[in-house]
């Protein structure tokens, strides 16, 4: 969920650089809509890599198999994560 939020940050910082840009290039910028931008962008780039290591998980390949076989659900979620 953190990524996806990082994501809408990043999106929403780049649109106000963009204005910023527009608004440079006719000699009407201002340096809060710069400092804005910027920040929106790197919050969200923290937000997203931080969201996306939360998000990963090992592999659960065969899980179900694992458990048929008489392994703990504990044992194979323990195995998976690390």
């Amino acid at each position: 969920m953190a990524a996806r939020f990082g994501l809408a940050l990043i999106l929403i910082g780049v649109i106000v650089l963009t204005v910023f840009l527009l608004a440079f290039s006719i000699g009407k910028e201002d340096a809060q809509m710069l400092l804005l931008g910027a920040g929106l962008s790197a919050l969200g780039l923290i937000l997203r890599v931080r969201g996306r290591r939360a998000e990963h998980r090992g592999p659960r390949y065969f899980r179900t198999l694992r458990r048929f076989a008489g392994e703990d659900a504990e044992d194979v979620d323990s195995e998976d994560e690390g």
